[in-house]
């Protein structure tokens, strides 16, 4: 009976470093729910009304204001979040650039480039889990398509604007219905919305209240769901945004070879607000010159540019960059090549730059509100909730700690 009993022990054991310990993993670690809504402005809570996020900032937590990482466009904000690196310091510098390391373009569009993994620094959030046995999933969050360090998550997709968004809710909820031993604990989801009417009809126009407002319904219809799952009061839901947007027109337009001779530029790469320019072989005074004399728009030597906006030291930085001033544009044609009422990627200092955040679950305290939080804050929150181990960010600790119960 004694060796009967010893065989139990030592299988029982055997079992807790195997298997069982991957079932702990699944049953203990909790759950984050991680939805962006691209240009999702601040403000547009008490512009337009948003009753769900409302709610969720009465039974969670809310920031006042959430800032985004300079320049503030969506692939090196929404690479900021995921892994707590401002784009300085983790190499998606614009939405385009130059790498003279890699000697290639990045653009957004260009679905080869934005899945190659070389321009991909830092640790995104899905491989640091990945890296302690957490599974995760991701609904077109930038840097997802690239295997970064070898990793991807579990379950991706490639972007496909064509998806309706009531669609990619189903699919997180498909996914968050899993076996357990196949279901994530760590899944992003992106809405390239209200960004999209936003630009076309600016901020403030009857067309992105009513895209806000849907997009509202849709966070309750997720939350829904989410509260229908047997994992339900285990699961955080996070709701935030890359950056705000701005009112521009045509009238505040800057062509940028109206002052400067062309054959002074090497490289330029960028859009209206924000350019990036490499000066011909000893043109830098030259063209800092014929660019300042340019009513609406700031151009920097890389390394004097204000410290605040953690930008300029990173190889893919070229010697000069050029930035609008709010509400003006800047472009390589002599007049706008479109007539878009709205845009973003100014300073952040800039108030309609800045988005929102929101959060609820175990984590969280309720009905708390911080005054601000930095994007490259939130890497810390995921990994604390999943008890990770966080790589080297720029995240603050002590801004988040408050949001906690």
């Amino acid at each position: 009976m004694k060796h009967f009993n010893y065989i139990i022990a030592v299988f029982l054991a055997l079992l807790s470093f195997t298997g069982c310990s991957n079932f702990r993993i699944e049953r203990e670690t909790p759950y984050v729910v991680m939805v962006s809504l691209d240009a999702f402005r601040w403000d547009y809570d008490s512009i337009y009304g948003t009753p769900v996020l409302d709610d969720i900032a009465k039974k969670g937590v809310m920031a006042e204001r959430l800032i985004p990482s300079f320049p503030t466009k969506t692939f090196p904000n929404h690479y900021a979040i995921a892994t707590g690196l401002y784009p300085d310091h983790q190499g998606l510098v614009n939405n385009s650039f130059y790498a003279p390391d890699l000697d290639l373009v990045y653009r957004i569009g260009d679905r080869k480039m934005v899945g190659n993994a070389s321009f991909y620094g830092g640790e995104p959030i899905w491989v640091t889990a990945d890296k302690a046995g957490v599974k995760t999933a991701s609904f077109y969050w930038v840097g997802s398509e690239a295997p970064i360090m070898g990793i991807q998550p579990d379950y991706w997709k490639a972007f496909d604007e064509e998806v309706p968004f009531a669609d990619r809710v189903d699919t997180v909820m498909k996914w968050l219905s899993l076996p357990q031993n196949k279901r994530p604990h760590l899944v992003t989801l992106y809405f390239e919305e209200p960004d999209a009417v936003s630009h076309v009809y600016g901020p403030l126009s009857p067309e992105t209240g009513t895209v806000v407002k849907s997009l509202d319904s849709l966070i309750g219809s997720l939350r829904d769901g989410i509260s229908k799952l047997p994992q339900a009061k285990n699961t955080n839901l996070i709701v935030l945004s890359d950056h705000g947007m701005g009112e521009i027109d045509a009238s505040r337009y800057n062509y940028i070879l109206d002052t400067l001779p062309e054959r002074m530029i090497k490289r330029i790469y960028g859009g209206t607000p924000v350019w990036a320019i490499e000066p011909a072989e000893g043109m830098t005074d030259s063209v800092l010159y014929y660019l300042n004399i340019q009513k609406g728009i700031k151009a920097y030597r890389r390394e004097e540019l204000p410290a605040y906006l953690h930008y300029g030291t990173n190889q893919r930085i070229p010697a000069i960059v050029l930035i609008a001033d709010p509400g003006w544009m800047a472009g390589l044609r002599p007049v706008p090549s479109n007539y878009n009422r709205g845009d973003h990627g100014y300073d952040w200092k800039f108030r309609d730059m800045q988005s929102i955040f929101y959060a609820e679950g175990p984590a969280f305290k309720k009905g708390f509100a911080v005054d601000t939080l930095y994007n490259v804050d939130v890497y810390d929150i995921i990994a604390r909730i999943l008890k990770l181990t966080p790589a080297k960010n720029d995240g603050n600790q002590q801004r988040i700690s408050p949001l906690f119960r």
